[in-house]
């Protein structure tokens, strides 16, 4: 089941997109506005799909972390505003959901200190090309959407059933580089990911 998410916004949060999109000038990525969205708990995986078990992250060259998924300008932001991150393992949003990738990692931030909807989800995890096929075959089967990037290729979220989307109307998007797969709630929260830089 596809993880649900809430598109009310509290001031406090549209403050906190706000900020993070000033404070993008010496980010790591380009400047993006973030778009806090809710999400209930995450779906028990029930389906291996093959894949490598790399442990390091392309940014930081050790183990990674929820900290070191996002540019620090964002990290910094959230921190300031109470939030914290939540980590679950990295899982495709394939029906059945596919089973953790070693190496991955998803973190969903919120102030989790107060009763709120508003939450933004970060997610990579390792891949091998032919995985990385494999799955985005998966997800277009089931009415995903393929579109290239500048390096790699994106999978986005079919429109007709998105919740929360970014001022282009995307909704939750994977960017697949070279060796690795970001996530995020909207695809112009892609770019608060220093991986999806390079």
């Amino acid at each position: 089941m596809t993880r649900a998410r809430f598109a009310p916004l509290a001031l406090s949060t549209v403050a906190l997109a706000t900020a993070l999109l000033l404070s993008g000038c010496t980010s790591a990525a380009p400047a993006a506005d973030p778009t806090p969205t809710g999400n209930a708990v995450s779906p028990t995986p029930t389906e291996a799909l093959p894949g490598p078990t790399p442990d390091t992250s392309p940014t930081t060259g050790g183990a990674v972390t929820c900290d070191s998924m996002i540019v620090s300008d964002t990290l910094a932001e959230f921190k300031s505003k109470g939030w914290t991150a939540k980590q679950t393992p990295f899982t495709f949003e394939t029906q059945p959901p596919s089973a953790p990738i070693d190496g991955g990692l998803i973190c969903t931030w919120a102030n989790y200190s107060v009763a709120s909807g508003n939450l933004i989800e970060f997610g990579w995890a390792p891949i091998s090309t032919a995985d990385a096929e494999t799955v985005a075959a998966q997800l277009e089967k089931e009415g995903w959407r393929r579109e290239p990037a500048d390096s790699g290729f994106y999978i986005t979220q079919d429109p007709s059933r998105v919740i929360t989307v970014d001022d282009k109307g995307y909704g939750m998007t994977y960017q697949f580089g070279d060796g690795w797969v970001a996530v995020s709630d909207t695809k112009q929260n892609l770019l608060l990911m220093p991986v999806t830089a390079g």
